[in-house]
């Protein structure tokens, strides 16, 4: 691998403090006028700056500077948040502490569903001895962060459930509690181009471990290679030295700052508003991301951030595209230029993180649907199947 032990660990360490720093920056923010609205008895008005979704483009944030009227502090009742079954590698943090509305707790002892104010359910590996009860008191909700094609349990969509979920928690923008995978922040930064090109010497990487996918994601690439050369790293490599494992992969993405033009953020499955990290982990890095996708990137994310599979009638003239772009130190510089206008953020230490937006609405005026068609809401005319752009 072009990429020692002590190089990344050093972009590790790099990238970690980064973004502490920036969290730092951002929850001192947030939270001020927060922390001093709680101290106060009567009202007054702060001049904040907050963190707000773009109106244009779903998946990026921008900071705001707004105008805010405390009344003091009000007591809230705390609300009670149980998983049922919670996913092994789910980040089972309990803290709302970044978050405005903090009363709320949250278990995943099951013994405590009874007593529950709401009850989340992962829907992908739900097991068949689950049933749901009949307190309509309490609100259900369908997690599921997994594209549809990644239910292999029946279990939500069957006759027991239907009606039983009121909220749903996934990545698409339609949910009652969106939690996609990440956002991208607006700060209108800048790059030195010349110096970002003159670092590179390789055209396009990507690092994969799921080798066969629904989206035929590695068919696309094995015509793409035809082409262009291609450097695969982890699982699916075919060059033994590109070794990148899972415990390594920031320390990986060292190398799209130093080696590589051009990275594959291909998604595994065609679905829609479904973008991983996949596309989000190039904003730490001076690589232009080629996305491949079920997602409306267009309506999503801002134009001439990158490259679509999508605008190209075959690999091969994306492969004659990306040549061009290497050829021609203009074109690539306005992507990349438009490209570094935003920066990668943590959006789960946000106020957009599930928990916040979960938390503040249990204490709002709360309005129950009853999904009596899961699998229609999540899985019918989702996807894309068959893939149109494989021979």
């Amino acid at each position: 691998m072009n990429c020692t032990y002590k190089g990344c660990f050093f972009m590790c360490v790099v990238t970690c403090l980064a973004a502490v720093a920036f969290y730092l920056r951002m929850t001192q923010s947030l939270d001020v006028f927060v922390v001093e609205s709680l101290m106060s008895t009567t009202p007054n008005v702060k001049q904040v700056s907050l963190l707000e979704v773009s109106q244009k483009h779903p998946l990026v944030l921008h900071w705001q500077s707004v105008k805010i009227t405390s009344a003091g502090s009000q007591n809230r009742t705390v609300k009670r948040i149980v998983w049922m079954n919670v996913p092994a590698w789910l980040n089972t943090a309990k803290s709302f502490d970044h978050c405005k509305v903090r009363s709320c707790e949250i278990s995943t002892n099951e013994a405590l569903i009874s007593s529950a104010d709401a009850v989340i359910v992962h829907g992908v590996g739900l097991p068949a001895s689950k049933h749901p009860n009949n307190n309509m008191g309490q609100v259900w909700i369908m997690y599921g962060w997994e594209s549809p094609l990644h239910y292999f349990s029946n279990t939500i969509f069957r006759s027991d459930w239907n009606g039983r979920f009121n909220w749903t928690l996934t990545y698409r923008l339609d949910s009652d509690i969106p939690f996609p995978y990440n956002r991208i922040l607006y700060t209108g930064g800048t790059v030195n181009i010349s110096d970002v090109l003159r670092r590179k010497s390789r055209s396009i990487a990507w690092f994969v471990s799921n080798c066969g996918t629904p989206s035929k994601r590695e068919v696309y690439v094995q015509e793409l290679r035809k082409h262009i050369d291609v450097d695969i790293y982890g699982a699916c490599r075919y060059n033994k030295s590109f070794d990148c494992p899972k415990e390594m992969s920031l320390g990986c993405l060292s190398l799209l700052n130093t080696t590589y033009r051009f990275y594959l953020s291909f998604e595994n499955s065609l679905c829609k508003d479904y973008i991983t990290e996949k596309f989000y982990n190039t904003f730490m890095t001076s690589a232009i991301p080629i996305v491949r996708g079920g997602a409306d990137y267009a309506r999503l994310l801002p134009e001439g951030t990158f490259i679509n599979t999508a605008s190209f009638d075959s690999p091969k003239s994306l492969a004659n595209y990306i040549k061009y772009l290497e050829r021609n130190e203009t074109a690539i510089g306005d992507i990349l230029a438009k490209k570094h206008k935003y920066e990668y953020i943590h959006s789960a230490s946000t106020e957009f993180d599930w928990r916040c937006q979960l938390c503040s609405k249990l204490h709002g005026n709360i309005t129950r649907k009853h999904y009596t068609d899961m699998k229609q809401w999540l899985v019918t005319g989702k996807c894309i199947s068959r893939p149109k752009d494989l021979p």
